[in-house]
C-alpha cells in the first residue's frame, strides 16, 4: 500500500456487517471522501484482501465513466484496514425511506437501472462479479445537481469470475436479491447481477421488495409464485425410476445386466456431471460413492470430482416446493 494521506473524521456515514464508513476530509485538499473501515482478524481478513484485489482490478480497469464508485487509496493502521473512495451522497434504500418508500416514477427507474447496466457491462469486461447488488449498494451521486445519477458501491462480496468454482462461502448475495442459482447451489455466472437488478427495479416501482422471503426456502416460493416453476427440473429420482424399470421386468432375458447397471446414469452420474458438476448435491454423492468404493474396478465408474465446493444446495425445499401437498420422510 502507498503511504496514506492524512484525513480528519468528520461524520459516521454507516455501518455494516464487515465495517463502517466515515466521512473524512483529506487535509492537505480540503476534498472530502468516503473511508471504509475494515478489521484485518480471522475470516474478515481474507475478505478485506479480497476487496482490496477487486479493488485494484476496478483501478487498472479504468472505471470513470462506467457508474463504478472511484477508489482513491488504501492504508493500514494496526489491525485495521481504510479504503478510501470519493465520497456520494445518499444509497437508493435511504433515499425511498426517506420518501416513505413511494413508488418511483418509470422513467427515474429507467435512468437508473441504464447507469447500473453501464457499470455491469464494464464489470463484465473485467471478468467481476459484484455479487451483492441492492437498493443499499446504489448510490445516488448528488441528487439536487445531478438528479438521479448514481454509482455502484461496495465490491466487499465480488468474485471474479475465473474463480467462481472456487468460492466457499456458503451463499452470496443478499437474500431478497440472490438469484434462483444461487438458492439450489447451481453454477452460476455475472448473470446474477442481471436477477439482483431486476429485482431492484421491481422494489422501486412497488416501494416494497419483490421477493422478501424470510429464509432460502420461503424466497424460492416468491419466486415460483411470480415466474412458475421452470418446464423441466433434474431430478436423480427419474433416473432411479428409469433404473427399476429395467431392474423389475416380467422377462428376465429383458432384466438389466449387472455391467450395465454400473454404467446407468443413476449410478454413473453422468448426465448429472454434465450440467451440475459444481453443485453441492453432486459433489456429496461423489464423496458417499467414492467412501463405499473398495477397488479399483468400481472406482472407475465413478469419475472424480475438481476442486471446488460452490454452494450449500436446497435439494429439500425445492422438493417441498415442487410438491407442496405431499410430505416427504426419510428411512433410517
Amino acid at each position: 500500500m502507498l503511504e496514506p494521506t492524512c484525513y480528519d473524521i468528520m461524520a459516521m456515514v454507516g455501518k455494516g456487517t464487515f465495517g463502517q464508513v466515515i466521512q473524512g476530509q483529506c487535509r492537505s485538499t480540503g476534498d472530502m471522501v468516503a473511508i471504509k473501515i475494515l478489521k484485518n482478524c480471522d475470516h474478515n481478513g481474507q475478505i478485506v484482501k479480497n476487496e482490496l484485489r477487486l479493488l485494484q482490478v476496478l483501478r487498472e480497469g479504468d472505471t470513470k465513466d462506467s457508474h463504478i464508485v472511484h477508489f482513491l487509496e488504501a492504508f493500514s493502521h494496526s489491525v485495521w484496514t481504510y479504503l478510501v473512495f470519493e465520497l456520494l451522497q445518499q444509497n437508493l434504500f435511504d433515499f425511498q425511506k426517506q420518501n416513505n418508500f413511494s413508488p418511483l416514477p418509470v422513467r427515474h427507474i429507467r435512468t437508473i437501472t441504464a447507469q447500473v447496466l453501464v457499470a455491469l457491462v464494464k464489470l463484465k469486461e473485467l471478468s467481476i462479479i459484484h455479487a451483492d447488488l441492492k437498493p443499499e449498494n446504489i448510490m445516488l451521486v448528488d441528487h439536487a445537481r445531478y438528479p438521479f445519477r448514481i454509482k455502484l458501491v461496495d465490491f466487499g462480496s465480488a468474485i471474479l469470475l475465473p474463480e467462481v468454482c472456487h468460492v466457499q462461502e456458503p451463499y452470496i448475495q443478499t437474500r431478497f436479491y440472490r438469484a434462483p442459482e444461487i438458492l439450489l447451489g447451481l453454477p452460476f455466472c455475472e448473470k446474477v447481477d442481471i436477477w439482483s437488478l431486476g429485482c431492484v427495479m421491481a422494489e422501486l416501482h412497488l416501494g416494497w421488495p419483490l421477493y422478501p422471503g424470510n429464509d432460502e426456502y420461503d424466497q424460492v416460493c416468491y419466486i415460483c409464485s411470480t415466474l412458475g416453476l421452470r418446464e423441466h427440473i433434474f431430478s436423480s429420482l427419474d433416473q432411479m425410476v428409469e433404473l427399476l424399470k429395467r431392474m423389475l421386468t416380467w422377462d428376465s432375458r429383458e432384466r438389466i445386466t449387472p455391467s450395465a447397471a454400473l454404467h446407468h446414469p443413476f449410478i454413473s452420474m453422468q448426465e448429472v456431471k454434465a450440467s451440475f458438476e459444481a453443485t453441492r448435491y453432486y459433489q456429496l454423492s461423489q464423496e458417499d460413492l467414492r467412501a463405499s468404493c473398495k477397488d479399483s474396478s468400481l472406482a472407475k465408474v465413478f469419475l472424480g470430482t475438481e476442486k471446488g465446493n460452490i454452494l450449500c444446495q436446497m435439494l429439500p425445499a425445492l422438493l417441498l416446493t415442487l410438491t407442496p401437498n405431499k410430505q416427504f420422510c426419510q428411512k433410517n
